[in-house]
């Protein structure tokens, strides 16, 4: 692993909290490496918009907040509902639609299961994301799936395995209730890629993160002014 893929993973999993100063020596040291190479990997995550560089200070992990995440996951319901339209547009091959309906029964079989907990809500969280991944594939445009890569991992609400950092946060977006309405979005939207309807495939996609960015954006605003009460 690099230097910047070690210290990306650091600030993706909460090991360096926002607002932190990364000391160039002690990482250097630390790593087994010269400066050079931590500086350079340094520069490039300020690139990706992970840090900042404060004068006469260096360089620390960016701050996000509720309106980051706002802007952020609506670039990515217009991003991947443009990757829907792009498909139904391509034509859903035999194969594809049934790899896409094989995940829809592996979420099935998850909601339908009695005990819903931390365990089952991360079960549902992968089968979800390895959904969406799939959809991106099945998009064909590399540039499209960095965009939308960039756009989830800013601002920082998931770790390195793109799961949330709260366990608040987890369960809100993860519960059974909100997974259910989910998995209806996911079935109405492979029937719309299977008629080869865009228009419908692209408003199912917006609608579906859209309506989780409105929850995740309304719990954080919500701690933020506990936070401010509290203090």
């Amino acid at each position: 692993m690099s230097v910047a893929e070690t210290l990306r993973n650091r600030i993706f999993d909460g090991i360096f909290a926002p607002g932190s100063h990364l000391m160039e020596i002690t990482l250097a040291n630390e790593l087994g490496v010269s400066r050079t190479p931590v500086r350079g990997a340094m520069a490039r995550l300020a690139d990706e918009g992970l840090l900042v560089y404060v004068p006469n200070k260096g360089f620390q992990v960016r701050r996000f907040n509720a309106k980051d995440v706002f802007d952020a996951f609506s670039v990515r319901a217009n991003l991947e509902a443009m990757a829907c339209r792009l498909i139904a547009e391509h034509g859903l091959e035999r194969e594809a639609h049934e790899c896409l309906q094989g995940m829809l029964d592996a979420q099935r079989a998850v909601l339908k299961e009695k005990q819903w907990d931390d365990d089952r809500a991360l079960c549902w969280h992968d089968l979800n994301l390895a959904f969406h991944h799939k959809l991106m594939t099945l998009a064909d445009n590399r540039w499209l799936t960095e965009a939308v890569h960039r756009a989830r991992q800013l601002p920082i609400i998931f770790d390195s395995n793109l799961r949330p950092h709260n366990r608040e946060a987890s369960m809100l977006l993860y519960r059974r209730e909100q997974a259910l309405l989910a998995f209806e979005d996911h079935t109405r939207l492979v029937e719309a890629l299977g008629r080869c309807d865009a228009a419908e495939a692209e408003a199912i996609m917006r609608e579906h993160i859209t309506s989780n960015r409105d929850l995740l954006v309304l719990h954080l605003r919500k701690n933020a002014d506990r936070t401010r009460t509290l203090a």
